[in-house]
């Protein structure tokens, strides 16, 4: 892999998006790959379907920590990187 990383996170829904959308039912996160992330089209699209592949998709369920432990390593790489410079 090069030197560039892609992550996504969906953030959790805010209390008036849950009332308004009842939940992410048009975002897919498959269990088996968790670099990918599907959107299916919403109301009169709904045959709609686009696919994203990432590094790694964090669903909106992901905890800080979960995202820091799999990260870390970058974090902790970038400011060695831009004293070079």
């Amino acid at each position: 892999q090069g030197n560039i990383r892609v992550f996504c996170r969906v953030r959790p829904l805010l209390p008036e998006e849950r009332e308004r959308q009842r939940g992410l039912p048009h975002l897919h996160f498959p269990p088996q790959d968790p670099r990918s992330l599907s959107q299916v089209g919403r109301e009169r699209r709904a045959e709609l379907r686009y696919d994203f592949s990432f590094d790694r998709v964090f669903p909106p369920g992901a905890s800080q920590q979960e995202i820091f432990q799999e990260i870390q390593l970058l974090v902790q790489v970038c400011p060695k990187i831009s004293q070079i410079s």
